[in-house]
């Protein structure tokens, strides 16, 4: 799956044992944009360093869906889901040719 938006933040690689993450904000392109936060762990924290994921640039992010259930010790079970980058590309928005030089008829040369 992937998901396009413009990058609002990148976080700090976060380091709890062994185990490393860090966040890409995004705001989607959508007619009511949504604020989304990506989790990149253990080697693919790396990828948010490349010169394409800077804060105001347009990005293409492709991510799995992870979801787990955790009980807590009132027996109560909680759900948590995340969304785990793996790719991170730059966006550039295809414009349709007929949007680009419409034919007029009414703007003849002569």
């Amino acid at each position: 799956m992937s998901i396009k938006g413009k990058v609002q933040q990148i976080t700090e690689i976060e380091e709890k044992g062994n185990f490393r993450v860090r966040k890409l904000v995004i705001e989607t392109f959508e007619k009511y944009p949504q604020v989304v936060a990506l989790d990149f762990t253990q080697n693919n924290v790396g990828l948010l360093d490349d010169s394409v994921c800077k804060v105001g640039n347009n990005v293409e992010v492709f991510y799995n869906v992870r979801g787990r259930a955790w009980e807590n010790r009132e027996g109560k079970t909680l759900w948590f889901t995340s969304l785990q980058g793996w790719r991170v590309r730059e966006y550039r928005e295809e414009v349709a040719v007929e949007a680009q030089s419409p034919d007029r008829e009414d703007d003849l040369p002569f």
